[in-house]
């Protein structure tokens, strides 16, 4: 019987000690600097919103906030670096909506969208539809009419299949009802001039990308994926308000750490990310880039929306059979 007693307050103990240990290690975060992993190259808009954010950042958290760009594979280089790191909260990976379609259109990305969590939901940006400006469509229902007079003609250009510059498009024909041709491209640089020259009927495009080239009358846009009408294109009407509502798209730049990380660590991580949405220096950079503080201000939010979009383009991909070489 004591020696029940003693294995059972012994076992107790252990338990105690592991707990407490874990609450202090948690406590103690951030003992070292952080790594932002970026899937693009330096200077690109996800690594300027990282380095931003990563400068506000390292002033609550009283750590350097290290970035890391790891271009190649479509983003999967970053995605799997981050999920082979240890779960700590040291290692995040500053990804698109990418991070949450990716594995329905690569059958070996490698994850699932389950593997990640978001922390802080960074920013957000509006694309428009743009044609050239000597385009012979001036609204977005010449565009359907032409496009279901003669299905297959009206080519869009595309950094890939499955990006964030094919599917929003894509969401846009299955609601319409129409068929486009894809034109793949290596850089969105690259297809503008075709499109502004009309080789290639229309693209979609941020406002640091075709803004100045709207602004300039070479492009002209038709309609743009905002739930409301943008600060970047503001005399420009939603996908919704010409009927198509589901077209609705945001292409987001968030935080995102492994699933098991743990919460104190995340909850930390996402209070610095909402001091640094206070700083007025912060935003103008981000408006700079063309991009809006999002509304969602927790974690449970963001990750909320995070759902969301994962069922929405998971339907998208599934019904028109989206899939890329395997990586």
């Amino acid at each position: 019987m004591k020696r029940r007693v003693f294995i059972q307050t012994t076992a107790a103990m252990m338990v105690g000690t592991t707990l407490c240990s874990a609450a202090l290690a948690q406590n103690a975060f951030p003992s070292k600097p952080i790594r932002f992993v970026i899937p693009s190259a330096p200077a690109g808009v996800s690594d300027v919103v990282a380095r931003a954010y990563g400068e506000h950042m390292s002033k609550y958290l009283k750590q350097p906030v290290l970035i890391d760009n790891m271009p190649g594979a479509g983003t999967l280089l970053a995605v799997r670096n981050v999920l082979k790191s240890p779960a700590d909260g040291y290692s995040l990976v500053v990804s698109a909506n990418t991070i949450v379609t990716l594995p329905y259109v690569n059958k070996s990305a490698g994850y699932s969208p389950g593997d990640f969590t978001g922390v802080s939901y960074l920013s957000k940006m509006p694309m428009a539809l743009v044609v050239g400006a000597e385009s012979p469509y001036k609204t977005l229902a010449q565009l359907v009419a032409a496009a279901k007079k003669a299905p297959g003609t009206i080519t869009f250009g595309s950094v890939g299949i499955g990006t964030t510059s094919h599917l929003p498009v894509e969401l846009f024909a299955q609601e319409a009802g129409i068929k486009l041709q894809l034109i793949p491209y290596k850089g969105i640089p690259l297809a503008i001039p075709d499109v502004v020259a009309g080789r290639v009927t229309l693209m979609m495009g941020t406002a640091p990308s075709v803004g100045e080239l709207i602004k300039s009358g070479k492009m002209r846009a038709l309609a743009v994926t905002s739930e409301t009408r943008s600060p970047s294109f503001p005399n420009i009407p939603t996908f919704a308000e010409l009927g198509y509502e589901e077209a609705t798209y945001v292409l987001f730049l968030g935080l995102m750490a492994p699933a098991n990380t743990p919460p104190a660590v995340r909850k930390m991580l996402a209070d610095a990310a909402e001091e640094a949405k206070k700083d007025p220096e912060l935003r103008k950079r981000l408006e700079a880039q063309g991009q809006e503080l999002a509304t969602q201000a927790t974690p449970e939010e963001f990750n909320t929306f995070l759902r969301r979009e994962e069922e929405k383009m998971k339907k998208v991909v599934r019904e028109a059979n989206i899939q890329t070489d395997p990586s």
